[in-house]
């Protein structure tokens, strides 16, 4: 009887790290005295571009948003890095072949590119 209760009592899903808020990104950004926009046209880029990062992953503009207020981006926002630091590709995680099924491209055929002129000499 224990073990059975023991089993029910068991979390479904693994204890993880959650990844921070968006506005709590935002507001660290802001105690260290600017904006995001901000920070993103003084690194040289639209100021909207940084905030690309707090919906989707990029690890770039993660980087970029870590070095300024001094942590990792595995600090950050966990569920997009493995463990040894490496960012979650995307594609990888749901599944490589994805896109594969949808276009047949095969490299076999001469003249496959569909962006490749045809040079033939029509008769």
């Amino acid at each position: 009887m224990s073990k059975l209760l023991n089993t029910l009592n068991m979390p479904k899903k693994p204890a993880y790290k959650k990844d921070w808020h968006r506005a709590d990104i935002i507001a660290a950004v802001r105690k260290t005295g600017t904006t995001l926009s901000k920070l993103a046209r003084d690194l040289g880029y639209f100021h909207t571009t940084l905030n690309n990062a707090l919906n989707m992953p990029y690890p770039k503009y993660e980087r970029l948003i870590a070095q300024h207020l001094g942590t990792t981006p595995q600090a950050i926002w966990p569920s997009r890095y493995r463990n040894d630091g490496t960012p979650k590709s995307g594609r990888g995680e749901r599944g490589l072949g994805r896109y594969k099924a949808k276009c047949k491209f095969n490299p076999t055929i001469k003249n496959s590119n569909v962006n490749h002129a045809d040079t033939r000499e029509v008769a």
